[in-house]
């Protein structure tokens, strides 16, 4: 086999390493990465003796980084500067740092390449992606929520959007000194999550949303038990009694499906001295609100809206729509009693994320 083409032997080298080194889950490999390379090595003596010195390294690195890692996007993704990693198909690559995008030099060979590094890592997290399902999202090995859109959808094969996060969430003290919120800001939070103030955290994608709800419940007291519901697992909470709900949606077979909607109710047996939810985007709307107005408090939860009038709009809308078309003017009133104020972040043109507004519902004025 030496006159195969470099693709074809790192080809032939994952399927040696997959069959040698089978993994529990589909798209698993039960290794450690010095007994792969070892393995790679040997295997390379019989596939192809000519690879020698920093060619044979090279190579094996590749395999390494494609069976353990996350291939050609491996450099990106240990790149602590880096916060979204969008690939556009297999040769355009783009990475965000400090709010700003930029092209990236690392690229997949081809829509074959990208494609098994999707479904590899879709694999992984025991979800599915196919013309007919042809949209997930993930939690990646290393915390990372990667959203992937494939055909039919996109003439690209497959889109890519890889969302990063720290491995310790900022605290409030330390959005200050970045500059995301003002010291005054900081204070009225402590004293909302003190006083159980339900909030609403609004703004456009990639605003900071997250990152502010995490440092949030960063100030929440040690003795109350947190329940978190989510998508895909992102939020990375320093707090000691966080229990995390992630949803599930089945294709085939006869389990049951676990909405967000359906999440939001199991949790009200659950004890929760403070309900989370992730994103609010749909029916689960009705159950939260409805929740709320129950008495539940010093909930949280964030919305996509461009302002603060227009996240408790979309709210009433929401709630309306689940309630089986329930008067607007019902579910406006719904909303404005179980929310006690919206925290509405923004981008800057400079790329720092901030928040732009806060609007305490139960008090006239906004805070800034």
């Amino acid at each position: 086999m030496i006159g195969m083409d470099h693709r074809a032997l790192i080809d032939a080298l994952i399927d040696a390493a997959a069959a040698r080194f089978p993994g529990r889950a589909s798209g698993d490999l039960e290794v450690e990465p010095e007994d792969l390379r070892q393995f790679c090595a040997q295997t390379l003596e019989g596939l192809a003796s000519e690879y020698d010195g920093a060619d044979r390294e090279e190579l094996i690195d590749t395999v390494i980084a494609e069976l353990l890692g996350f291939g050609p996007l491996d450099a990106l993704m240990r790149d602590v500067t880096v916060t979204d990693v969008l690939v556009n198909g297999p040769h355009s690559v783009f990475v965000e740092r400090s709010g700003r995008l930029e092209v990236s030099d690392r690229t997949f060979i081809d829509d074959e390449h990208l494609a098994a590094f999707v479904q590899r890592h879709v694999a992984r997290a025991g979800r599915s992606i196919s013309r007919a399902s042809p949209w997930t999202d993930v939690e990646l090995r290393d915390g990372s929520r990667m959203h992937v859109v494939a055909s039919p959808i996109t003439p690209l094969g497959h889109v890519v959007s890889i969302r990063r996060f720290r491995e310790q969430p900022f605290t409030l003290e330390q959005l200050v000194e970045l500059g995301s919120l003002s010291a005054e800001a900081a204070d009225w939070l402590r004293g909302a999550v003190e006083k159980r103030l339900n909030l609403v955290l609004a703004g456009a994608p990639g605003v900071g949303k997250s990152t502010l709800l995490a440092a949030i419940l960063g100030a929440v007291a040690a003795n109350e038990r947190i329940i978190l519901i989510e998508d895909v697992s992102e939020l990375r909470v320093d707090h000691p009694h966080c229990l995390k709900l992630q949803t599930r949606s089945v294709i085939h077979g006869t389990a049951e499906t676990a909405s967000i909607r359906e999440l939001v109710r199991q949790t009200l047996r659950m004890r929760p001295d403070r309900l989370v939810v992730g994103e609010v985007r749909g029916a689960e709307a009705y159950d939260m609100i409805n929740s709320l107005s129950a008495g539940l408090r010093g909930c949280l939860t964030t919305v996509h809206a461009g302002s603060v009038q227009e996240a408790l709009k979309r709210l009433a809308v929401l709630h309306a729509e689940a309630g089986g078309g329930r008067p607007l003017e019902e579910s406006r009133d719904a909303v404005n009693s179980a929310v006690h104020a919206v925290i509405h972040l923004e981008k800057d043109t400079d790329g720092r994320r901030r928040v732009a507004q806060i609007l305490e519902l139960e008090r006239s004025g906004a805070s800034n």
